[in-house]
């Protein structure tokens, strides 16, 4: 039997992995234009380590106060709710005098900083703790794959009916604020979507995979010059097709699958950068 023919032998495994694979290599790849062009690819780094932050809190007011949050949803809703209200604030701050690069730096080492303090006091709980937090693609639960797509939905029906908002707020914040538009407001609704889909995926994914569909699709569409708006869908494209595609390889490899999507991922960067080199 050939590795295809095992491969489709064994759906009922892989069926479900590799569908939430794919949607959140859709929706990851399409908010990564955001993420890229506003200069944040830290961004997801620096949202999960605020979600374990949140973790590391509930598990030690389960050891201290003995109040029981031992079950996948309630650990996949608390990660969901700091994400986003960590978003919320990096959606806020826009300070003039720093690029957001710094705001995204310095949530991401305080937030890291704070789950380091926060283990060093859990007795029992710490080795439970990259779990609750990050999956491997591998073994994805039916119930994850249905959140990834409630998520992905609502952030999808977001953009398109506020696409002209969002993009104007981003990259030309003071006309858009001198036209009236309430440009932090926008930007926390940018940040709202950034911060519900990358604790889903991440728990599904894993936090490189997330990482990389966050930048490496949007960077290769936008080296193709595609245009801002084509952007979003070719950037989705080339997410589905490192998702989907690195799952079935390491299927037939027997390698790392999260490793084998960003390593995919990767390689559409190579058509974009020879174009910009051909063309000066």
């Amino acid at each position: 039997m050939s590795a295809f023919e095992t491969f489709l032998s064994a759906r009922e495994i892989w069926e479900v992995p590799l569908a939430a694979s794919i949607v959140a290599g859709a929706l990851l790849g399409a908010l990564g234009v955001y993420v890229v062009l506003r200069r944040t690819v830290f961004v997801s780094a620096a949202l999960t380590q605020v979600s374990t932050l949140g973790l590391v809190l509930t598990l030690l007011v389960e050891e201290r106060v003995h109040i029981e949050t031992e079950h996948a949803t309630e650990q996949l809703a608390v990660a969901i709710l700091f994400s986003v209200a960590g978003a919320l604030v990096l959606g806020a701050l826009r300070p003039r005098r720093l690029p957001a690069e710094a705001t995204v730096g310095a949530a991401w080492v305080t937030a890291s900083a704070l789950v380091v303090l926060g283990v060093s006091q859990l007795v029992h709980a710490a080795h439970d703790l990259g779990g609750m937090v990050f999956g491997n693609a591998v073994a994805v639960p039916a119930g994850d794959l249905a959140v990834i797509v409630v998520v992905a939905a609502v952030c999808t029906a977001v953009h398109l009916v506020f696409a002209k908002e969002l993009a104007f707020a981003s990259f030309d914040p003071e006309t858009a604020q001198a036209l009236g538009l309430r440009v932090k407001l926008w930007d926390a609704l940018l940040f709202l979507t950034i911060g519900l889909a990358i604790p889903v995926t991440a728990r599904a994914l894993g936090a490189l995979p997330v990482f990389a569909f966050l930048t490496l699709p949007a960077a290769a569409a936008l080296l193709l010059k595609v245009g801002f708006r084509p952007a979003f869908a070719v950037a989705a494209g080339l997410g589905v097709l490192a998702a989907g595609g690195g799952y079935v390889l390491s299927w037939a490899w027997e390698i790392p699958t999260g490793a084998t999507m960003v390593a995919l991922a990767a390689l559409f960067l190579v058509p974009g950068a020879v174009l910009r080199r051909a063309g000066g």
